[in-house]
């Protein structure tokens, strides 16, 4: 016992400290451990840390990853969930020593309207982050909010707030703390602020959703930089992603053309198309979607821009290019993620072992009832529970995914009758951006969600895009992020609606999310399509809202659980009552208080067993009564190796009832037709030819450390407690002797004769039965009878050795007897077939050969019997009795076969055969 309580206080501190390790690296088990590849996917923004460095935010704004220049993993960043909101990460920079400073932008539970802005520092190495600043805005804006231009220059953060036409800039410090304002400046009429870079005084530039780019002089005033007269650019040709370098040159994104432009931002000189979509084709010709969601500089000067799902970096002569799709993690990492999935293997494996050593050496290897009553309703209960919680779940959520496709397509076929076509005719550049017609339509795009509560609309958003000259534009999204005029791909779906005017819905995935939509035409006053109007939601925000209805659910069930499994432990507990009654009445008379009796009242099943216990103790008491009065022992008919086997000394240590149950092989061998033989003998003659029969052959069986339990007149039954060979070495061994046995009856002038044996195994109750004057070992089991019905089967089937597979399976060298099977055989009485095998290594030499040469195929016509295909298997048994026609399985199966050829197999017949 002490050393078993050592055990499990080690076992316990390994748990323990496995736990310890395994938790601060649980991350790991969100990626398998032979994962050595993550690809890039849903990128949005991007910037150039140290050493060659670039972190990128993707996965929908979910995830920050910062990986090294030759594409390895070296931080991963995940959004953890807040309380019925949604995080998303929407700004970005990283200063020299490689923290990551990020906005945090958080929006309300259906995943619109901003309720809240953070800036978080990420340290290397850290992947809880650091608050530095929370901004609260008016719950107004639509998924991006109001600061603007996050940049990091030294131990400072610098960020600016837009509220209406003011613009204020803020310096924060690295640490934290309260931000102080260095800058403000308001914005030229009817301008309205998109994107701002730079924080030092007269190197400040921003652009607006006009489609312009502006510099902030000295005193606060702005002037255009771009586009200026005589310039190769409309207003169509918005600016985004604006970048200003230590050289003092200006970098954005051209969206119309989808290109990288430069320029000298001082004087608005020597602008230069950098990277064309031409370009782009050819550095990343495997790319989903060549639109560049962002760039930046990195240390040597490179362009690096990020498309959908690929990092392309471009070499300063613009004539090569480096494109990363996929990012492998750093061989830490994986070391790491294999020993994390190996702990916890370890622990599962300690806990199993704890869990044993406390049923063994604490519980004694007994559980009470009750508890197994538990362990048995109890996860039943909650299984079903769940199984029911999952149905409800899923069907709730089809059924509102499919309302929502309903209600979507109701939306988008109304935005068709409420927007009128010929004002979005009008708006015909990022220049008309609020102008009288984009807010009437803007206005009338509204009026579809009156309905909806304000707050939060249900998180429902709206897009409008303007159909020109074959190619689609965003004109209006729910999105502050998002410019007008902005190109949008032409696809299937939407091809449907300018083309055909059908109203269509699906799901959308980008860098901003998973969108479930619908589509529908905008006609003008010429009826024809000049637009497409969009509404949808966010599908995450939907997932998540399901996820909610989903734990509502789970929680309701599982308290009705609780409730039921409480109810059930407690029922239980009663009727298990009478049960506690019996067991203290059995271990009394266990003992040796043989008086005792048993009072239960109730009148069920336990109520008869109780009454069948006290009439069990009266049995037992008179039977008690008689052994004890039994004076005289013999056991000069019970085989000596019953002593050993039943724990005696000795015979005089023998009682009749003596029993003990075993897992035995039998095996029975007796004469066939020895009747016919009997007839020719006198009754001496009878008892002498059987003397001298059992003395020759009844060796074999000591030999091979067997007994023989009973005499059969005309043979012996014999067991074997030890190895399953050893009966089936004593049965070959027999047979071969039964040839010079029979020689020696033929000199005697006695006809030869022939042995049926049968060999199974199984358990049996090896013990003393008789009476006061004669008592003698006996066997008693179900194997037994099986045993004796096989031989008696033996000659039908034309086997020597008869053995069930049961018996046979369980040889440690099967292959070292020569055998084939027999296929199933129903014997009567018996509900499930039983599998033969004839065992023919003690046959004669000749029918060993004619055995071999048919085996294959007497096993073939065994299987295409038990198939069915009774015509074949016909055919395949006359070849194997062409070859052996002493076969008489073959015969026997042959006849089965034609019979059920010509008439038809019996009913229910499942290829076993019935002998």
């Amino acid at each position: 016992m002490r050393r078993s309580t050592l055990g499990i206080a080690l076992l316990l501190l390994m748990a323990i400290g496995l736990g310890f390790w395994i938790y601060p690296n649980a991350s790991h088990f969100q990626t398998p451990p032979y994962k050595t590849e993550k690809p890039l996917n849903y990128l949005s923004k991007v910037a150039a840390g140290p050493e060659g460095s670039t972190v990128v935010i993707g996965d929908s704004r979910q995830e920050i990853v910062r990986m090294s220049s030759e594409g390895s993993i070296e931080e991963l960043i995940r959004q953890t969930a807040g309380n019925g909101s949604r995080h998303d990460f929407t700004e970005l920079a990283v200063s020299a020593d490689g923290t990551i400073y990020v906005l945090d932008t958080i929006l309300d539970g259906y995943g619109l309207y901003v309720q809240e802005e953070r800036i978080v520092s990420y340290a290397p190495g850290d992947t809880f982050g650091t608050l530095l600043y929370t901004y609260k805005g008016s719950g107004t804006n639509k998924r991006v909010g109001l600061i603007k231009g996050l940049q990091v220059e030294g131990n400072n953060i610098y960020f600016y707030i837009n509220e209406d036409t003011n613009v204020k800039l803020y310096q924060l410090s690295a640490s934290g703390g309260n931000p102080e304002q260095t800058l403000a400046f308001t914005l030229p009429p009817d301008r309205y602020l998109s994107e701002i870079v730079g924080y030092k005084p007269d190197q400040i530039y921003y652009s607006t959703k006009r489609g312009a780019i502006f510099k902030v002089k000295a005193d606060g005033s702005s002037e255009i930089s771009y586009p200026l007269e005589g310039m190769d650019r409309t207003r169509k040709n918005f600016p985004e992603g604006l970048l200003l370098d230590e050289n003092g040159r200006i970098y954005f994104i051209d969206r119309l053309v989808n290109a990288v432009t430069s320029m000298n931002a001082a004087d608005s000189t020597d602008l230069t198309t950098v990277v064309d979509e031409a370009a782009l084709q050819a550095a990343a010709p495997a790319a989903e979607s060549l639109e560049i969601m962002d760039l930046t500089l990195d240390p040597a000067g490179r362009l690096e821009l990020i498309l959908g799902d690929s990092k392309v970096v471009i070499n300063g002569s613009n004539n090569s290019a480096q494109v990363t799709t996929k990012l492998t993690y750093d061989r830490s990492t994986i070391i790491t993620g294999w020993l994390t999935w190996l702990g916890a293997a370890a622990l599962l494996i300690i806990l199993l072992l704890l869990v044993r050593l406390f049923y063994v050496h604490v519980l004694n290897r007994r559980i009470s009832l009750f508890f197994k009553q538990v362990f048995a309703i109890v996860p039943i209960l909650i299984i079903a529970m769940i199984l029911l919680s999952n149905f409800i779940y899923n069907s709730f959520s089809s059924k509102m995914e499919e309302e929502m496709q309903k209600q979507l397509s109701l939306l988008a076929r109304n935005g068709q009758n409420i927007i009128n076509g010929d004002q979005l005719n009008r708006l015909t550049s990022p220049y008309d951006y609020m102008s009288e017609d984009y807010q009437t339509i803007r206005s009338k795009m509204n009026f579809l969600f009156e309905s909806e509560d304000p707050a939060t609309r249900k998180g429902l958003y709206s897009s409008l895009y303007r159909y020109e000259n074959g190619e689609i534009f965003i004109m209006m999204d729910d999105d502050d992020g998002v410019n007008m005029y902005k190109p949008f791909p032409i696809n299937e779906l939407n091809r449907l609606v300018v083309e055909n005017g059908e109203v269509v819905t699906d799901q959308w995935e980008d860098a901003t999310g998973k969108w479930l939509y619908a589509i529908g035409p905008i006609y003008d006053s010429s009826n024809k399509i000049v637009g497409v109007y969009e509404t949808g939601r966010d599908f995450n925000v939907l997932s998540q809202s399901n996820q909610t209805i989903y734990k509502n659910i789970m929680l309701n069930i599982g308290l009705i659980s609780v409730a039921l499994i409480i109810l059930v432990l407690a029922v239980t507990y009663y009727l298990l009552s009478s049960l506690r009654k019996l067991r203290k009445s059995v271990m009394e008379m266990a003992n040796g208080n043989w008086d005792v009796r048993v009072n239960i009242r109730s009148q069920d099943e336990v109520g008869d067993l109780g009454e069948q216990f006290n009439r069990m103790a009266i049995h037992i008491r008179t039977y008690i009564k008689d052994i004890t009065s039994f004076s005289e022992a013999s056991h000069r008919f019970v085989p000596q190796q019953i002593f050993k086997y039943l724990g005696k000394k000795g015979i005089t240590d023998i009682h009749l009832g003596d029993q003990v149950q075993q897992n035995m092989t039998v095996m029975v061998a007796n004469i066939r037709s020895f009747h016919h033989l009997s007839k020719q003998l006198s009754p001496k003659q009878n008892f002498d030819f059987m003397n001298a029969f059992l003395k020759r052959f009844s060796p074999f069986v000591r030999t091979e450390e067997g007994l023989i339990s009973k005499y059969l007149g005309a043979g012996f039954m014999a067991l074997f407690p030890a190895r399953n060979e050893d009966a089936l070495r004593a049965a070959v061994s027999i047979r071969r002797e039964l040839v010079s046995y029979n020689e020696s009856l033929k000199s005697s002038g006695f006809a030869p004769v022939d042995l049926g044996m049968a060999i199974h195994k199984g358990p049996l109750m090896l013990g003393i039965v008789g009476e006061e004057q004669r008592m003698e070992g006996n066997v008693i089991s179900d194997d037994v009878n099986i045993t004796a019905t096989l031989e008696r089967m033996s000659d039908t089937m034309g086997a020597s050795i008869l053995v069930t597979r049961t018996f046979f399976e369980q040889l440690r060298a099967p292959e070292r007897f020569r055998f084939r099977q027999l296929g199933r055989v129903r014997i009567e009485g018996k509900d499930e077939p039983i599998e033969l095998i004839d065992v023919y290594e003690g046959d004669s030499d000749m029918e060993r050969s004619l055995k071999d040469r048919t085996k294959v195929l007497f096993e073939k016509g065994i299987m295409l019997c038990q198939e069915g295909r009774f015509f074949d298997a016909r055919e395949t048994f006359i070849e194997v009795i062409k070859i052996n026609r002493f076969d008489k399985a073959a015969k026997l199966y042959f006849y089965l076969c034609d019979e059920y050829y010509q008439k038809g197999s019996t009913e229910g017949w499942n290829g076993t055969l019935a002998v």
